[in-house]
């Protein structure tokens, strides 16, 4: 998902986090849930429970960025662990009897089968297509007990079983990747559960990523051909029309170590508890992927989405990263040395033409042209 940038309430839109759960009058409901609703942009952005205690608990759900957004969410953990009046919005969800999704919620805090879970929900990226949401359930001691990720419209659920499949692929205690508690399907839902991380997602000023988490992603006892790798059919296919710089296309025939890789490696994607990395969001996730990417991802995206900045101070970032000495060591694992820069510029065309990210496109774009410029410019 993508970082956050405030909180803030504002008038009503449609609720389509409803539809995870069966339509159901108030009077042919076994339960009636109370919620309390933060909205962002007029769209559901967080369903609280009532209990202050447990919805204090709950912000674990948003991990913010902008120093306006972390504000805002302290603001409101303070309110709601200090009893300070905080209005919001109250919404109520009727759950028939034979809600499968609601009994999924209940098997999955271990709860008997009649007790619905308190449960609080982070809705996703309403511009994004496939928008999903985060569901965190409540055991009976009243601590998180898994978190529930869940879609409905047929572009969510692609992305949920794309991810399902993943974390069902990867190999049984690889760092940094969660493992599956259960999954879900019915004619209304796709979802999937995992533990609950505690934890913190790291701010812009301690966002580095540990290099010894990237170094054991990589598959150092074989090597690939890139034109192989499904990121580069990808990238290859997209650019039919406009043709990639002579020094990416080169890169085809080029053999390096294939590295796990989850797509979107950014610190909102990430719980940081005890020195100890966990990377939640792994829908585009795949088990060989081209070294460097996500450590690129990780430099350049916060810098273009939170930071916003500069196209020069961009490239100084990307720069100051490959010049780096745990980079440096990194790439002579991944056997990427002498390709860094290729490979960056590479993974900034796969942003632009095969992701097309909904937000910050035109820095990419621009950080794309400065790159090739000034690290491959045309003779003459």
């Amino acid at each position: 998902m993508t970082p956050g940038t405030g909180i803030g309430m504002s008038p009503q839109t449609p609720d389509s986090w409803r539809d995870l759960f069966s339509p159901c009058e108030p009077g042919n409901a076994r339960a009636v849930v109370e919620l309390h609703l933060v909205r962002r942009a007029g769209q559901p952005f967080l369903l609280l429970p009532p209990m202050p205690r447990l919805a204090a608990k709950s912000l674990a759900l948003y991990p913010a960025q902008t120093g306006k957004a972390r504000a805002a969410k302290l603001l409101l953990g303070l309110a709601l662990r200090t009893g300070i009046k905080f209005r919001l919005e109250k919404v109520s969800l009727p759950v028939a009897a034979d809600d499968s999704f609601a009994a999924f919620l209940t098997q999955t805090a271990n709860l008997p089968p009649e007790t619905l879970p308190p449960f609080a929900m982070l809705a996703g990226n309403p511009r994004t297509a496939g928008r999903r949401f985060v569901v965190m359930v409540f055991g009976a001691s009243g601590e998180p007990a898994a978190v529930v990720k869940a879609g409905g419209h047929e572009a969510a659920r692609r992305l949920v079983a794309r991810e399902q499949a993943f974390l069902q692929a990867a190999p049984p205690q690889t760092s940094g990747v969660p493992q599956l508690r259960g999954t879900f399907h019915s004619p209304r839902a796709q979802a999937f559960a995992t533990d609950f991380f505690a934890g913190h997602s790291p701010g812009l000023n301690e966002a580095t990523p540990p290099a010894e988490l990237l170094t054991s992603w990589v598959a150092a006892n074989r090597l690939v051909t890139v034109k192989e790798l499904d990121a580069w059919q990808q990238l290859a296919s997209a650019s039919s029309e406009g043709p990639l710089p002579k020094v990416v296309r080169e890169l085809a025939g080029a053999r390096f170590h294939p590295a796990l890789a989850h797509g979107d490696f950014a610190p909102w994607n990430v719980k940081v508890w005890r020195g100890r990395w966990t990377f939640l969001d792994w829908e585009r996730g795949v088990l060989a992927g081209l070294p460097g990417w996500d450590w690129f991802h990780f430099v350049i995206q916060p810098a273009v989405l939170v930071r916003r900045e500069p196209t020069l101070k961009l490239l100084a970032r990307l720069e100051q990263l490959l010049a780096s000495d745990s980079f440096v060591r990194y790439a002579r694992h991944a056997g990427i040395s002498g390709a860094e820069r290729a490979l960056a510029l590479a993974y900034l065309s796969h942003c632009t033409r095969v992701i097309k990210q909904t937000e910050g496109l035109d820095r990419v774009e621009r950080l794309e042209h400065a790159a090739r410029q000034r690290w491959f410019p045309i003779p003459g």
